[in-house]
């Protein structure tokens, strides 16, 4: 992309090389969440200022933790999709982030079998949404199976709307700590299922349902392969679960 453009509504599918979260795990955890942040920063200004040449021409770098260390990305939009392509981070003096970048092209360290979703890096890296600028919460995820659904509304635990907008795995944290001293607790139920989500540690558990019922982005994702399931109009990354 040339310099000064930008993503349509400054949205993008965000992807990994597997290996740059390899690389990021050897880093201390504020190194992570600064370099995780700077890259979902590039949704808003995904031109850079490094384009690369051949044998790297189509790829930008961006400076991070205080121009030590570089990051090796390709910004695009196909079919009115933006899409983040993030290959490896390296040192960078004596071109050794250069040299790993070809290396990495060359091996298809890109293809389909070999990349990671933001969200996913997120979780691998036990990086928290909020830490790195993100919302945390609004995303929609698949519903849980229809009869884990009616056993929980059934055993008194959830309610048939709130049912339908949680996960397998929230709908069964609900079922397995939803219960009080005198039986079924909806609201000790809610709180259990959405502790299983990432996001930030205090929360309103009501408030996140409302959230989940507004309308979602909808965007195609490229590489996902799936519909965003975040609110309509959010910023910066889209998310496929």
């Amino acid at each position: 992309m040339r310099r000064g453009s930008r993503f349509p509504n400054d949205q993008a599918e965000v992807v990994f090389a597997d290996i740059i979260v390899e690389q990021l795990e050897r880093f201390t955890e504020d190194e992570r969440i600064d370099v995780l942040a700077e890259i979902v920063h590039l949704c808003g200004d995904p031109a850079g200022k490094h384009p690369l040449r051949a044998p790297l021409s189509g790829w930008n770098t961006l400076d991070v933790l205080s121009g030590h260390y570089r990051v090796v990305y390709k910004a695009t939009i196909s079919e009115g999709v933006g899409l983040l392509e993030v290959l490896c981070i390296g040192p960078r003096s004596d071109s050794e982030v250069y040299d790993m970048a070809v290396g990495a092209v060359k091996t298809g360290c890109l293809s389909e079998d070999e990349v990671t979703q933001l969200w996913e890096a997120l979780g691998l890296l036990d990086v928290v949404t909020e830490e790195v600028g993100l919302e945390g919460w609004d995303y929609r995820p698949a519903p849980a199976p229809e009869g884990m659904r009616r056993a929980a509304v059934a055993a008194g635990l959830i309610d048939q709307d709130t049912a339908d907008l949680l996960a397998k795995d929230e709908l069964e944290a609900a079922m397995a700590s939803g219960w009080g001293s005198e039986g079924p607790d909806p609201e000790r139920a809610l709180v259990a299922a959405l502790e299983r989500a990432r996001g930030s540690a205090d929360f309103s558990a009501r408030k996140i349902i409302e959230v989940r019922q507004d309308t979602r982005c909808g965007v195609l994702m490229i590489r996902a392969r799936s519909n965003c399931v975040r609110r309509a109009g959010h910023p910066g990354p889209h998310r496929s679960a």
